[in-house]
């Protein structure tokens, strides 16, 4: 029934709980593919240059998130391989988060996202619902969120 499994990640114990549930649910389906998402905001050179943070090896914020991102994806990715998965793949995307996962299950073909019911969003998902909220209203696939 799924073949691809798509999985965005932020950090939070819900993206976790998320990856546990796509493994289980991967190895009830024949080992379908998973793969792992982090998603991080694009900040204009106006926006970085406002930070009081000023390291002895300035990166720009860009570059910082993304790191952050790769790293999330790659431990979520040990974390996958511990449970028993099979097939796991690990991605870091810039963008405005459910936009970039929808997009991403389209270009990928996914079969399901599997995702947090809550994550770590910051004051505009309080205000204007959370990602999970606009990636289960909006995708063309079907979404399983994981509380």
């Amino acid at each position: 029934m799924f073949s691809t499994i798509l999985v965005p990640v932020d950090g939070s114990n819900q993206s976790l709980l998320a990856v546990d549930f796509a493994v289980d649910l991967s190895n009830r389906f024949g080992n379908a593919k998973l793969l792992l998402l982090s998603v991080y905001r694009h900040h204009s050179p106006m926006e970085g240059s406002l930070s009081m943070v000023r390291p002895l090896h300035p990166a720009t914020p860009d570059e910082a998130l993304r790191d952050y991102a790769k790293n999330l994806v790659a431990s979520a990715r040990a974390h996958a391989l511990e449970r028993g998965t099979v097939e796991v793949e690990a991605f870091a995307k810039r963008g405005q988060p459910a936009r970039a996962i929808i997009d991403f299950a389209k270009e990928h073909t996914c079969d399901v996202i599997v995702m947090g019911a809550r994550g770590s969003g910051d004051v505009e998902s309080f205000l204007l619902g959370s990602v999970s909220h606009k990636v289960s209203g909006l995708s063309p696939v079907t979404c399983i969120l994981v509380k």
